[in-house]
């Protein structure tokens, strides 16, 4: 393919903080990297689904049988962090006395363990005044020891200085930025990735491709986002179906985990647009996973989208395998969307907003609408949305 000339903005910033180590099995690194870091009584955070399927035991055995000492494993985590649940883990931080914490899980726990780090950082017992600010930038200051062990390839949370808090009083979920609320270390252990069934494997990889997708063609894109995201695409195209067909791959779970860090350093540096705006609306409505709603509204959005930016279409149809030579612009943005599409299909995600009972009425969908256009994310949006179109985006996707 001839590359086709790609516009960015002429100033952009570029921030990405932790370390990150890869490996199968990496995880028997974890004593000596804490320690390293300053730790010594360690809490564990993650839900019970990941205790019962003793993933959690393989992250505290490496504990255990060092010199650090497992004080305590919040396993309360509920999907999507939310204030309560946030405070109660700040008062179980304390009173264990915790100094330092191990997230083992996907993006809930991971931003419900950024959150109880940032409650502690600020010696504060209530996370609610600290989500109404959304950015923690002015006079921040680093926060204890933090490793984080992604568990599903899809947020990138262990990378990203976000975090997405459902306020379950208002019905909506808030975006909270903190320079140092990611990890210290990202630890990438494919192993510990290998009980995750095929269908989450499925729409947490749509969340990654989501990411990596919008972060090259939001309005805040760049050629070090691009890099980023575009190899994202390449390793998820590949991998992402083997991961689904057979779980027990360490290659395809191995490349899966690395796209979602990659995809994940790419958008928290451009943010995204109208996909995760819409997703985050129906999550908080409808309580839809926010990989799945991804995965639902994406190639929706991104048909509406490529008009306006065909060029960078052209270069994610590239970057799936899609040979697009002798194309237009237009032609191969195009091909990227079916291109999307047809990866759904093959990993078996086949779901609409119909599946969830949401209504395909113009009226009743408005709930929706004026929450996904107050989203944060809306004006990172390539295309300017106003609320007919995010209503015809809603109505699409039935």
């Amino acid at each position: 393919m001839k590359y086709p000339n790609i516009d960015f903005e002429p100033l952009f910033t570029w921030v990405n903080r932790p370390r990150i180590i890869y490996a199968p099995g990496v995880r028997r690194e974890l004593a000596y990297e804490i320690s390293e870091l300053g730790g010594s009584n360690v809490a564990i955070f993650t839900d019970k689904g990941l205790v019962n399927a003793g993933v959690v035991e393989m992250v505290a055995e490496e504990i255990r049988k060092s010199d650090l000492k497992l004080v305590g494993i919040f396993d309360a985590i509920l999907q999507d962090a939310r204030i309560a649940n946030i405070n109660e883990g700040g008062e179980f931080y304390r009173s264990i006395g915790a100094d330092c914490m191990v997230a083992v899980g996907g993006g809930s726990v991971m931003d419900t363990a950024k959150a109880v780090n940032i409650l502690i950082g600020h010696g504060a017992d209530d996370f609610q005044p600290l989500a109404e600010q959304a950015g923690l930038w002015e006079g921040a200051q680093r926060l204890p020891p933090h490793v984080a062990f992604p568990t599903t390839a899809g947020t990138g949370c262990e990378v990203t200085n976000a975090l997405v808090v459902l306020d379950t009083e208002v019905g909506a979920k808030l975006s909270v930025t903190h320079p140092y609320c990611n990890s210290d270390i990202a630890m990438l252990d494919p192993e510990l990735t290998i009980m995750v069934p095929p269908k989450i494997t499925a729409f947490t990889g749509m969340d990654a491709l989501t990411h990596a997708i919008e972060g090259v063609t939001s309005t805040g894109a760049e050629p070090i986002a691009d890099a980023l995201g575009l190899h994202a695409i390449r390793l998820i195209a590949r991998y992402l179906p083997e991961a689904v067909k057979d779980p027990d791959n360490i290659t395809a779970r191995g490349n899966m985990l690395i796209a979602a860090t990659l995809a994940g350093m790419c958008f928290c540096n451009t943010m995204t647009g109208g996909t995760h705006a819409t997703a985050h609306a129906l999550g908080a409505l409808y309580g839809i996973p926010h990989g799945l709603a991804n995965s639902i509204m994406l190639p929706v959005v991104m048909d509406f989208n490529a008009v306006e930016s065909p060029e960078r279409f052209m270069i994610i149809a590239d970057a799936m395998g899609i040979d697009v030579n002798g194309k237009t612009a237009l032609e191969a943005a195009e091909a990227a969307v079916q291109g999307v599409r047809d990866l759904k299909s093959q990993i078996g995600l086949t779901e609409t907003l119909r599946d969830f009972n949401i209504p395909d009425d113009s009226n009743k969908l408005m709930p929706l609408v004026e929450l996904a256009a107050g989203d944060g994310q809306i004006g990172y949006n390539p295309r300017y949305l106003e609320e007919a179109d995010i209503l015809n985006l809603f109505l699409k996707a039935m």
